[in-house]
């Protein structure tokens, strides 16, 4: 797939799952107990042989750059595969900031004229699932379509909070709508496209000139429904959208379900940056166990772990407890600490006897935050990344603030 170019759009701070994003981008949050979300559309991209790539980044990218570097892990440094950062730059006028999808990649129109790619793939960042777009691509041409979308039936019914199509013969979309109220059918898009190099460019100087939010999904995508050929794909595996909190909260409950969430099997990613280069191998010790949980390597477990998912480098110390959650890499849960259907991001401490959520809404704890002992977050709560609370202390529904 030499002559395909792929834009993957991985800029934005995605609010809904709140203290996650405050420190980096969607595309970059970690996933799956060694991953990052990213490595699911770079894996999908590599294994599609698809060797040009442009990485769409705006709002705090150093992790994800970081994550990333030029690609080797994905196979995209060499002499025909090039990996490349397509940051906002300063331009005509004071910044260039990216105003929305179209516009990042209309700010990148020389990119596109560089490679002179017979089609555009743009694809989102920042949702896990496994696919080869080459069997997508190859549809794309033989409809001799100007646009191609993959949409995927919801179980849920009619999806009112994606994009919303409705096929007519041959897989054309005759109608298309943004979060209706009232969803016309069960087919979401997923944000995954195929333009015909011609179409897009044309289309992207007219949003450039005419457009009031300069995104594909509300002006870009219905005009082109209206006046260009636009066809649907149909993709029926397993696919995380991963958000709100709660969303990324039980994608991981699924992986330790049995009947298993979106496929880790062959995933690629930077070892080096997820901590487990060197990592020995989790470490179960003064009768430490886990049950129906995914442990990663370094971990050192002398507690009781179920039905969670732990990154490297993760510490549970003697007679606490981790239950439904999802804890990321070098969190220390001290002694007799519960931690139940909760989201503790990285170099956490919860201190001896504290206790995280425990009801039905989804507890946070951002990053480098510190948890006195016997303090108490109480269930969809959040407390901000490097919060201190102190020993005693409570967290009510309402949170704490993200010092600056």
């Amino acid at each position: 797939m030499n002559d395909t170019l792929a834009m993957v759009l991985a800029g934005g701070r995605v609010d809904a799952v709140g203290v996650l994003t405050a420190r980096r981008s969607m595309a970059a949050v970690p996933f799956g107990g060694m991953y990052r979300i990213i490595d699911f559309v770079l894996t999908n991209l590599s294994a599609s042989r698809i060797g040009q790539v442009g990485i769409l980044s705006q709002f705090r990218p150093a992790s994800l750059m970081d994550h990333v570097g030029i690609g080797r892990p994905w196979d995209f440094n060499g002499r025909t595969r090039e990996l490349t950062f397509l940051p906002p730059y300063q331009g005509t006028r004071d910044v260039d900031w990216y105003r929305g999808t179209a516009d990042a990649v209309m700010q990148n129109l020389h990119v596109i004229e560089r490679t002179r790619p017979r089609d555009v793939l743009v694809v989102a960042g920042d949702h896990a699932y496994r696919m080869d777009y080459r069997p997508l691509i190859e549809f794309h041409r033989r409809a001799k379509s100007d646009l191609t979308m993959v949409f995927k039936r919801m179980d849920c019914g009619r999806p009112s909070r994606f994009g919303v199509g409705v096929l007519g013969e041959g897989r054309r979309v005759v109608s298309y709508h943004e979060k209706p109220g009232d969803p016309p059918s069960d087919l979401a898009s997923l944000t995954i496209y195929v333009f015909r190099t011609e179409a897009l460019v044309a289309r992207l100087k007219e949003n450039a000139a005419t457009g009031r939010t300069f995104h594909f999904y509300d002006e870009v995508i219905p005009r082109m429904v209206a006046e260009d050929r636009v066809f649907g794909f149909p993709f029926r595996g397993a696919w995380e959208y991963l958000r709100p909190l709660s969303g990324y909260h039980d994608a991981h409950m699924r992986l330790v379900s049995p009947r298993g969430g979106v496929p880790l099997f062959g995933l690629l990613t930077d070892l080096d940056s997820q901590g487990v280069g060197d990592a020995p191998s989790a470490e179960f010790s003064g009768g430490g166990s886990a049950r129906r949980s995914m442990v990663a390597p370094g971990c050192r477990i002398a507690g009781k772990v179920r039905n969670s998912v732990l990154f490297p480098w993760v510490r549970v110390e003697p007679g606490a407890v981790v239950e439904d959650s999802v804890i990321l890499h070098d969190t220390v849960i001290r002694k007799g600490a519960r931690v139940v259907r909760a989201v503790v991001d990285k170099e956490v401490v919860v201190g001896e006897g504290a206790v995280v959520g425990g009801g039905e809404a989804v507890a946070a704890v951002g990053k480098l935050a510190h948890l006195g002992n016997g303090a108490r977050v109480a269930e969809g709560a959040a407390v901000g990344a490097g919060t201190e609370v102190p020993e005693g202390g409570v967290v009510a529904a309402a949170g704490v603030g993200d010092p600056r």
